[in-house]
């Protein structure tokens, strides 16, 4: 019985002992960077009829104001508060284009949040085409959380003063 235990710690030494080494290989032949992940920009768009005749087109402060209700599936924040929001642009033609970033280029939640944040712009009175543009390579950090982002942060992770110990 303990000789096929010291058999089985030893068989699983020697496997996490060849993941390391798997893992580190390209460190070890000279590599010293990963290659950067990059993800093409997604985009999300919708035409509508065009606003009724005489409705003035939405300024960038309503289109802000609609993507409050875009929400992060994750941690239930805006893509306001969570930062996410890179460029609005309306045209007097009420035509909208948003730009968002995303946390991580591999973000799970990506077509969520540009199909919310598509919906919730299409709905403003006076948005003729509406286009939303999810940019994956942008660097975010949590400099960008307004400040109830912040304290949405505090109250699910804490100040980052613990450590957990």
């Amino acid at each position: 019985m303990l000789r096929r235990l010291s058999l089985r710690i030893a068989l699983t030494v020697v496997f996490v002992g060849i993941g390391v080494l798997l893992m580190n290989l390209p460190g070890l032949l000279g590599r010293r960077h990963r290659p950067k992940l990059t993800l093409v920009p997604r985009w999300y768009f919708a035409d509508s009829s065009g606003p009724a005749p005489g409705t003035p087109p939405p300024d960038s402060v309503a289109v802000v104001e609609a993507l409050r209700q875009a929400m992060d599936p994750e941690l239930h924040l805006s893509v306001v508060d969570m930062g996410l929001l890179d460029t609005v642009q309306v045209d007097t033609s009420g035509n909208v284009r948003v730009v968002l970033i995303l946390t991580t280029p591999e973000c799970p939640y990506y077509a969520t949040i540009g199909g919310d944040a598509l919906a919730e712009v299409r709905r403003l009175p006076g948005a003729r085409r509406v286009q939303v543009r999810l940019e994956p390579n942008a660097d975010w950090s949590p400099e960008r959380l307004t400040e109830e982002g912040k304290r949405r942060f505090r109250e699910l992770f804490g100040d980052g003063t613990r450590t957990g110990r």
